[in-house]
């Protein structure tokens, strides 16, 4: 699935910036990469994610190899 069939902001392999905090509350964005895209198609996974139907996660992979399941409103366009 290419970018605009949902909407979408960014597309496989996109270098995006991870926008979280720590656990203190400070900013701690991570470069990461797309690796999967997948909207949310169960209210379960809405839930788990504070966001409605046809949201679209992403699967993003930083440097050291991880990966995390994140919605795209945690996500920024790397600069």
């Amino acid at each position: 699935m290419g970018r605009g069939e949902r909407d979408m902001k960014f597309d496989y392999g996109d270098e995006v910036v991870f926008h979280t905090k720590d656990e203190v509350g400070n900013v701690a964005d991570k470069r990461c990469w797309v690796v999967g895209i997948t909207p949310i198609e169960r209210e379960e996974q809405g839930i788990v994610f504070k966001c409605p139907l046809g949201t679209v996660l992403y699967t993003v992979e930083f440097k050291d190899g991880s990966d995390a399941l994140v919605a795209e409103s945690d996500l920024l366009p790397a600069k």
